[in-house]
């Protein structure tokens, strides 16, 4: 049997610029090497089409736009050729955002471990698969670290109308604040949604009503709650119970005195309910270096048009840009873009005194915006009316 080349090996060719390239970019695009678990960003957020511009100083800065809903009011009766009362019109609010840049833990390969590598892999099984797929899920955890920092931020938007990065080990604080009204903050109602005696649903739909009228418009709207606040307050309250028993009784499902009301069974009786917006669950929670992380405000619940909250806004890499057009000639290095292009890897290959090393970093210049911003309602569940 031939000696295997490992220098021209699939995992070698992944540092070389051209070819390495292409390897890469397919190693990213097969779903048997990359997972893509579903993540709040790609639930809440679609991705910009269009790659926002940086200046001469490389910021990025985008601009989310909204124009004013308004129904129209009852006819003015006139005499015959009266002529019409000028209409207010409604102007475009918008605010601004800047766009950061974020990378990732990296992983570097000495000469010495990617000797092993070609002694055990290689000579022992003939070819490099199972180091392709070793590297393949060293990837997997860099794009992991790139969906929890995207989705922690999009929480972070979604419950709080603005993002404070103090993640990481790198620079951390204000990013931007969404020009969300301040008549949107509203507090829970007569009660704070925990307390034995509040009338749950009802507060939920007076809410909703006092918007659409304040708003002079009716949209389609729904009401996001984390899966905390679902299944501990929400399922939990003595409002809610009482109809869903109530709804059992009437047909002929099993009713007990301490019953524990399930999502299941809400579901049933929701269909049946008018005056409150379907209710969506939130799940999300993240890994940072000081442990579990959150990034949706505690006890806060959202009421907001249904569909998508808004874009993610990206930029290009300047880091490739650069390294491409003035990197220098001894390290050589290789890219590729998985996520809809919001992702950049980067292979690179460079010197370490005597011998040569490998890195593998992922970056992204990306941020979610909020882009029904006019109509985005922040309820502060843990504070009651005065």
């Amino acid at each position: 049997m031939a000696k295997y080349d490992f220098q021209n090996s699939a995992y070698s060719r992944l540092w070389d610029s051209a070819e390495g390239r292409t390897i890469l970019t397919q190693i990213l695009q097969d779903p048997d090497m990359i997972r893509y678990n579903p993540t709040l960003w790609r639930e809440k957020f679609t991705v910009d089409p269009n790659i926002t511009p940086t200046d001469a100083s490389g910021t990025a800065s985008f601009v989310s736009r909204m124009r004013k809903l308004e129904m129209g009011t009852m006819m003015h009766m006139r005499a015959p050729l009266g002529d019409s009362i000028p209409r207010d019109k409604n102007g475009i609010a918008f605010y601004t955002g800047s766009i950061p840049d974020f990378i990732s833990d990296g992983f570097v390969e000495q000469a010495m471990e990617r000797e092993y590598k070609e002694q055990q892999f290689i000579e022992n099984f003939g070819n490099d698969g199972m180091i392709v797929a070793q590297f393949a899920d060293e990837l997997q955890s860099l794009i992991d670290s790139a969906d929890q920092t995207l989705s922690n931020m999009s929480a972070q938007i979604l419950s709080k109308g603005y993002i404070v990065y103090n993640f990481g080990k790198g620079i951390q604080g204000s990013i931007y604040k969404a020009d969300i009204p301040a008549e949107n903050f509203v507090k829970a109602g007569q009660k704070v949604w925990t307390a034995p005696d509040c009338k749950l649903i009802d507060q939920m739909m007076d809410i909703e009503k006092a918007m659409q009228d304040a708003w002079g418009v009716e949209i389609p709207m729904q009401w996001e709650l984390t899966y905390d606040m679902f299944h501990n307050v929400f399922l939990k309250n003595a409002q809610v119970i009482d109809l869903v028993k109530q709804y059992r009784v009437v047909n002929d499902k099993v009713v007990t005195d301490n019953m524990r009301v399930t999502e299941t069974m809400w579901n049933e009786v929701y269909p049946e309910l008018e005056g409150l917006s379907p209710i969506v669950v939130v799940k999300e929670k993240q890994k940072d270096y000081t442990g579990i992380v959150h990034g949706w405000k505690d006890g806060v619940a959202v009421l907001r048009p249904t569909g998508f909250a808004g874009m993610i806004r990206h930029t290009s890499i300047l880091d490739q840009k650069m390294y491409e057009k003035y990197g220098a000639s001894a390290i050589q290095r290789t890219f590729a873009k998985t996520a809809d292009g919001l992702y950049t890897v980067m292979n690179t290959t460079l010197d370490n005194g005597n011998l040569k090393e490998w890195h593998t970093d992922l970056m992204m210049a990306c941020i979610p915006s909020l882009d029904e911003f006019l109509y985005h309602v922040i309820v502060d569940t843990k504070t009651a009316d005065e």
